[in-house]
């Protein structure tokens, strides 16, 4: 008997028997529709990383406020940013943002959102993603314009389906015109563009925000942006060591340094831990479905006795039974990971046309999703398989 009469034996057999088939490809079809599931949020969500910051470049360092002053230590001030884009040779602009939080009001709705106090040069450090409207003009920050650009998310709880446009909200009891609208994102660790608004830091550090110190105006944040002919090492390495200066820091910096690739590194490897971990967590259905195989098929065997006693006995070799049940178990694990492939894609499919995320199925990730279901079936099969093999002919036609 030849390798396609095999098939078309295991095909027969795995058809007359389909509701125990199905039951017995579930645990499979679940784990590899999980695996494929999980590993295509995993590359969607790195993709998504990557685009979100792919507009603002790498080339940023972000000097971050440490908290509390103590001993003597200073906060981060506008002076301090001023002080980097007229003191290094390798910085090309500076953004000090001050944060602060209010709740924001238009009509009968009522939202809480972050407060950015940003300026006029932030646009020209990393790009803001205006999707409606416009940016700051200098004249609206230098004169103190009562003026806000919003975060998609802010817009969509304030005014739902109407134009933001133009209208008028209530940030902390006094009236902010609407200029702008950012689109759903954020630049990590620093601007929410969702929910979070930006006011000019002129207005915001005179009536929105805490910012007096006995060292000047204070500020959470300050981006400093590289030369082109500068690298992130450089930058880094002069602004901690002017900033250090500056605050007459002799032990432990009252700031931190970070820069945008760190953060993307950062996320990519939360994304890809979390990838392997749930993962490993839905291959552990494939080892049950492995289980489950070779249970169902050293309960075919038992059935077939008879059958395999009287092929043996008209002269079958080891050999051929052997491969007669190898095949059935794989052509059910196969069967059932190509289903497994199939709704584990959908449901991808159905993320990504529903949410931003959009889920992404690799080659390599389809490759392993049959490979895998070719193993489970190849290892599980085989002890059935060398069992039927090793009956004794005499014994098996004795058998009820």
């Amino acid at each position: 008997m030849n390798w396609f009469e095999n098939f078309k034996l295991a095909a027969s057999t795995l058809w007359s028997n389909r509701l125990r088939t199905l039951l017995t490809m579930l645990g499979l079809i679940i784990g590899i529709s999980s695996v494929i599931l999980v590993i295509a949020l995993g590359v969607g969500a790195q993709r998504f990383v990557r685009e979100q910051f792919s507009d603002f470049g790498t080339n940023v360092v972000g000097v971050i406020d440490n908290g509390p002053r103590i001993n003597g230590r200073q906060p981060l001030t506008l002076d301090d940013a001023e002080a980097l884009r007229t003191q290094t040779q390798t910085v090309q602009a500076v953004a000090p943002i001050a944060y602060g939080a209010g709740k924001v009001t238009w009509s009968s709705r009522k939202t809480q959102a972050q407060i950015h106090g940003v300026p006029l040069a932030l646009a020209k450090v990393i790009g803001i993603p205006i999707i409606k409207g416009r940016y700051f003009t200098a004249s609206e920050s230098k004169n103190r314009s009562p003026v806000v650009i919003i975060g998609q998310g802010i817009a969509k709880r304030l005014f739902g389906f109407e134009e933001p446009l133009g209208k008028t909200i209530i940030l902390n009891s006094r009236p902010l015109v609407v200029v702008g609208v950012t689109k759903r994102g954020f630049f990590p660790g620093f601007v929410d563009f969702d929910r979070g608004i930006m006011i000019p830091q002129t207005l915001a550090i005179e009536s929105f925000i805490r910012s007096d110190s006995p060292f000047g105006k204070r500020v959470d944040v300050i981006l400093v942006q590289a030369k082109l002919d500068a690298t992130v090492d450089q930058v880094t390495f002069d602004t901690t060591n002017l900033i250090r200066l500056r605050h007459k820091v002799t032990d432990k910096d009252d700031f931190s340094i970070g820069n945008v690739q760190e953060q993307i590194d950062l996320f990519n490897n939360i994304a890809l831990g979390v990838t392997i971990i749930l993962g490993l967590t839905a291959a552990i259905s494939l080892v049950v479905s492995g289980i489950g195989i070779m249970n169902i098929m050293l309960v075919s065997v038992t059935e077939r006795t008879r059958e395999i006693g009287l092929r043996k006995a008209l002269g079958a070799s080891e050999e051929v039974i052997l491969a007669q049940f190898v095949i059935e178990a794989t052509l059910l694990s196969l069967v059932g990971g190509l289903i497994g492939l199939a709704i584990g894609s959908a449901l991808a499919m159905t993320i990504g046309a529903v949410s931003p995320l959009k889920p992404e199925i690799t080659p390599w990730a389809v490759m392993l999703s049959i490979g895998v279901s070719l193993g489970t079936g190849l290892f599980f099969g085989v002890f059935p398989a060398r069992r039927a093999a090793n009956m004794d002919p005499i014994t098996a036609l004795r058998a009820d």
